[in-house]
C-alpha cells in the first residue's frame, strides 16, 4: 500500500474505469478512512451512499450530465452532509465526549457562558451549519481518495449533478441530509495524465522565508 505521501502524488481524477468490481474489503477501508477524519468539536456530520447496483449506477450516470464514468466505477460513493449533527443535543453530546476523553478539561464545563450554552434547551438554526457541515463532509471524503489511490484505485469526484433531489429520492437520502457530489471510484482504464498544479509562491498569501530560494 502506497505511504500518504506517495498517494497524494500519483491520485489523478480518473474518468475512465474498467468494469470491474471493487471488494468489499477496499470499499471498507475507504469507508473507514473517511470515518477516522478530523472535524469541528468533532461532529462528524459526513454520510454516504455506497452504489455497487449497475442499474443504480446507471441511473446516476443519467441525473449527472451523462457521464460515462460513473457507471463504469466498480463503485460510487454518494455524499451527503448531515446537519442535525449540529442539533443542540447532538453538540452536548459532543461536548461531554471531549471532556470524558480528557480533550477538555472539566473546568471548561463550569465556565458561566459555556454552562448557559450547554443547559440551552434551543435548537439552533441549522442553516447557519451548511458552510462547517460541507467542508468537514469534503475533509472525510478526500480521505476516500486518498485510500483508494493508496490501493491502486482511481478516483474522482463529481460536483456536476443535474437533479440532486432525484438522486436522493432513488437512494433515501433523509430529508436533513445535503447532498455534496459523487466520488466514483474503480480500476482506471489507463494512467490519467498529470494536471500542473500552482507553485507554492502562488499558494502563499504571504512569503514563507524557507520557499525564498524558489524564485
Amino acid at each position: 500500500m502506497l505511504t500518504v505521501a506517495e498517494a497524494m502524488r500519483q491520485r489523478r481524477s480518473t474518468r475512465s474505469f474498467k468494469r470491474t468490481p471493487v471488494p468489499d474489503e477496499m470499499i471498507l477501508e475507504m469507508l473507514e478512512a473517511a470515518r477516522q477524519a478530523p472535524s469541528a468539536s468533532n461532529s462528524q456530520p459526513w454520510r454516504y451512499v455506497v452504489v455497487t447496483d449497475p442499474e443504480e449506477k446507471k441511473e446516476l450516470r443519467r441525473l449527472c450530465f451523462g457521464q460515462a464514468f460513473i457507471e463504469e466505477a466498480g463503485v460510487v460513493f454518494v455524499v451527503c452532509a448531515d446537519l442535525s449533527s449540529y442539533s443542540g443535543s447532538t453538540y452536548k453530546k459532543r461536548r461531554q465526549e471531549a471532556v470524558d476523553a480528557g480533550v477538555l478539561p472539566a473546568s471548561a464545563l463550569s465556565d458561566p457562558v459555556y454552562k448557559r450554552l450547554m443547559e440551552s434547551t434551543d435548537d439552533p438554526d441549522l442553516a447557519v451549519y451548511v458552510t462547517p457541515a460541507t467542508a468537514n463532509t469534503y475533509i472525510a471524503t478526500e480521505h476516500i481518495v486518498l485510500m483508494a489511490a493508496a490501493l491502486g484505485l482511481g478516483s474522482c469526484w463529481v460536483g456536476a449533478i443535474s437533479d440532486r433531489e432525484a438522486i436522493k429520492r432513488l437512494l433515501g437520502v433523509p430529508e436533513n441530509s445535503m447532498l455534496l457530489g459523487l466520488v466514483a471510484v474503480g480500476y482506471a482504464n489507463g494512467t490519467p495524465p498529470y494536471r500542473p498544479k500552482l507553485p507554492l509562491e502562488d499558494i502563499l498569501l504571504r512569503p514563507f522565508p524557507a520557499t525564498a530560494g524558489d524564485k
